[in-house]
């Protein structure tokens, strides 16, 4: 079996692993998860999955424990955690919106379009957001084979 390059925005990456850890950590309620567990189970890397769990913890949406029973435990009740909420924590809009926006010159043309991709840029992010709200880490934990 050939192993598949990761290619892509690494802010679309960092969400996507943090939502599969976060349903991992639902299936898990109540337990302290260790990040080498839900590395495992999610076939990633211990340390990137950590440096992206930080942000979760520092939006109060995770909390961590230490010592030999350490890990990670949801903080917040995954019926009432958004997709969109772990979007806005992980700051994956503001990212891609940024590094457009870095694409534009310093000329007329540029300032015109830089000002064009704000707004279409911000229309799309409320588009991602508005679905994303939809969807709960809950919903996704419920699926069968989970």
């Amino acid at each position: 079996m050939v192993k598949e390059r990761m290619t892509g925005s690494p802010e679309y990456k960092s969400f996507g692993l943090a939502v599969q850890a976060l349903v991992v950590l639902a299936n898990n309620q109540g337990d302290t998860c260790p990040s080498c567990y839900i590395a495992e189970t999610l076939h990633s890397e211990a340390t990137l999955l950590r440096r992206i769990l930080a942000n979760l913890v520092r939006e109060n949406i995770l909390e961590t424990r230490e010592g030999r029973e350490g890990g990670y435990i949801l903080k917040k009740d995954p019926a009432l955690l958004t997709l969109a909420e772990v979007y806005r924590a992980l700051e994956v809009g503001e990212a891609q919106f940024k590094t457009m926006l870095h694409t534009t010159c310093e000329n007329k043309l540029g300032m015109q379009i830089r000002a064009d991709f704000t707004k279409i840029l911000g229309e799309v992010d409320q588009s991602i957001l508005d679905a994303l709200e939809k969807y709960t880490i809950a919903d996704l934990a419920q699926k069968e084979g989970y």
